[in-house]
């Protein structure tokens, strides 16, 4: 179910990251990248209200680039952290998983067109899972943004 959407400028924001590795399993780095983080500063990982996934090249992309991304609250020492740049993007959140992600993709490539709008090429895609309040919900809140050009 689409929640909303629109066309929005990001802030930057300070964020712990890790590259992936071609192979690498994404949620396995976002569960590895948020126990680092909560080893390193004894907080639990809910404290963090989301997690980003950044592909600098299509999903499908063998050997794609990609990193996991988790905004900080303050710099947290043994942790790589940097700035993530402000993004103007297209973008959609929606809730559950009944229907396929495919489905969301192709209503924010209609968005693109209709507001005659055109795609940046340097980021692809931008994959935000927002943590419920209720962590036995099952149905995650997840937004998808397609940066265009400003």
């Amino acid at each position: 179910m689409i929640v909303h959407f629109g066309v929005r400028t990001t802030e930057p924001v300070k964020v712990a990251y890790k590259e992936l590795k071609p192979d690498e399993d994404v949620s396995t780095a976002v569960s590895e990248l948020l126990s680092k983080m909560t080893e390193m500063y004894h907080q639990h990982h809910t404290t963090y209200d989301h997690s980003m996934i950044v592909y600098y090249d299509p999903p499908d992309t063998p050997g794609g680039r990609k990193e996991v991304l988790v905004p900080l609250p303050w710099d947290i020492e043994g942790v790589d952290s940097k700035t993530f740049p402000s993004v103007r993007a297209a973008f959609l959140v929606y809730e559950g998983a009944g229907t396929p992600v495919d489905v969301y993709h192709r209503r924010l490539e209609e968005l693109i067109e209709h507001q005659g709008l055109e795609r940046d090429e340097e980021i692809h895609s931008i994959e935000i899972m927002y943590v419920p309040e209720d962590l036995d919900y099952t149905d995650y809140t997840i937004e998808i943004m397609f940066p265009v050009k400003r």
